[in-house]
């Protein structure tokens, strides 16, 4: 079995993540240029083929502005955002009043 630097689940928490920079920054394009990584590389992660590097968590987390353990932990984002896309979901007011 290969030594991997990230789990699973941290690297899904950092693709989620990328996810969110996608729907922040309205294209892969900008994602691209902002971490800076090449548009092959970025399919090959988003599409499950190569693994996530510590590498790209901590561009992520620089760019973000937030710690390197908030990105693999799948912290660095709002809650709640959507694991598929990224988006930040709206909270309803009868959601927050049931709440409480």
């Amino acid at each position: 079995m290969p030594y991997r630097d990230l789990s699973r689940i941290e690297q899904q928490n950092v693709l989620d993540t990328m996810r969110a920079l996608r729907t922040r920054f309205g294209n892969w394009l900008t994602v691209e240029r902002a971490l800076p990584i090449s548009h092959s590389q970025r399919v090959e992660m988003t599409e499950g083929r190569t693994e996530v590097s510590t590498t790209i968590a901590f561009r992520i987390a620089k760019l973000l502005e937030v710690s390197l353990h908030d990105v693999i932990q799948g912290i660095a984002l709002p809650k709640p955002t959507c694991p598929h896309c990224g988006k930040v979901l709206a909270v309803s007011s009868d959601e927050g009043s049931a709440a409480r």
